[in-house]
């Protein structure tokens, strides 16, 4: 069993450090322009399944964005969008991606799409610009699950974001080719982990 998740947001509000700490239970602060899905072997209930998660870094190129955007959309099962509580900027970006998203998605299928809007670095509460509240009232707008979280100080808070959206994608009753039966998939995590660069695709 497969399932295909993209995790998106504008720059430097810790898309790859959440992945990385999900997947390495470690936080690493900084990281380059590098595009990679990550592919993390799981065993749940007996047997193996796995999750692709495809990191990517912002492009200011709209152009660009916009056909990594498309290409993103149609290849995923469900997303993690991520903003920093610290930057404005990047929470109004959130509502346009969820936009974006289902307006694609609708275009591909009917069945809801699994989104979770995830506020990062709650662990800088006094450069806090994006209140709590503002996140929750977003998601509940927008029927996605919501979480702030601090990737660098809480590995168990991003496990409980991953969590959710696989508990969002087992009620979307996703294609049968994909069928998902997870239950605490990220609690029994295996020591499988590997990397690949997208331009493999």
């Amino acid at each position: 069993m497969e399932a295909n998740i993209v995790v998106m947001g504008t720059e430097s509000v810790g898309k790859s450090a959440m992945t990385v700490r999900l997947l390495t239970r470690r936080f690493i602060g900084e990281y380059g322009d590098i595009e990679s899905i990550y592919s993390q072997s799981f065993i749940v209930d007996g047997r193996e399944v796995t999750l692709n998660i495809w990191d990517s870094p912002y492009s200011q190129d709209l152009s660009v964005e916009a056909s990594h955007l498309h290409k993103k959309i149609q290849w995923a099962d469900g997303f993690v969008l991520v903003y920093s509580i610290c930057d404005r900027a990047s929470f109004n970006a959130i509502s346009r991606l969820v936009q974006k998203i289902k307006s694609t998605r609708d275009c591909f299928s009917r069945d809801k799409v699994p989104i979770v809007i995830v506020g990062n670095k709650k662990d800088l509460l006094h450069r806090r610009t994006v209140l709590s509240e503002e996140g929750r009232m977003l998601a509940l707008s927008m029927d996605c699950l919501f979480y702030e979280v601090s990737a660098a100080e809480n590995y168990h808070s991003v496990v409980s974001v991953f969590n959710g959206l696989v508990d969002r994608m087992k009620d979307a009753k996703l294609t049968t080719k994909r069928p998902l039966r997870f239950k605490g998939i990220v609690k029994s995590m295996s020591a499988v982990f590997a990397r690949r660069r997208t331009d493999s695709l």
